[in-house]
């Protein structure tokens, strides 16, 4: 590439697996933001839809907020319903994928600040992933594109 500039692939490990693993910036499923919910409820509803006994396993939430998350999303105009075999099912509009692009880089930026002073090795380690070839591999692993 021309004038210096690196081509960075952005690959992520999806929020379930996330919290799962991760030792960093204290992602535990305790104490989420709305903002997390919201990306958990919207990544599970990016393929063909998903039900609401889907979405509530996924995010690990009761029925109740559920409702109260399903309604701010449709109001936001991040998702979208429709009827199949007479069940109400879910999808993500593109107005939701572009917040969920977001919220990745975002999550990308705070685990650049996080990892700026600590060796690849120590991270994966934590993370429990192998180790990269070099630091600056991975580092752009989880640049904004």
């Amino acid at each position: 590439m021309a004038d210096g500039a690196t081509k960075l692939s952005v690959s992520y490990l999806s929020l379930p697996e996330k919290y799962k693993t991760s030792k960093f910036l204290n992602l535990r499923m305790k104490y989420r933001s709305n903002v997390e919910i919201m990306a958990l409820m919207i990544e599970n509803m990016k393929g063909s839809g998903a039900a609401q006994y889907s979405i509530m396993r996924h995010v690990g939430t009761n029925h109740v907020q559920l409702k109260k998350y399903l309604g701010c999303l449709i109001e936001m105009g991040f998702i979208e319903t429709h009827e199949k075999d007479g069940q109400v099912l879910y999808r993500a509009s593109e107005k939701g994928l572009d917040f969920l692009r977001q919220y990745y880089v975002l999550l990308g930026m705070l685990l650049n600040a996080y990892t700026r002073n600590k060796p690849p090795e120590a991270i994966c380690q934590e993370v429990k992933c192998n180790p990269p070839k070099g630091r600056q591999s991975f580092t752009a692993r989880f640049a904004a594109p």
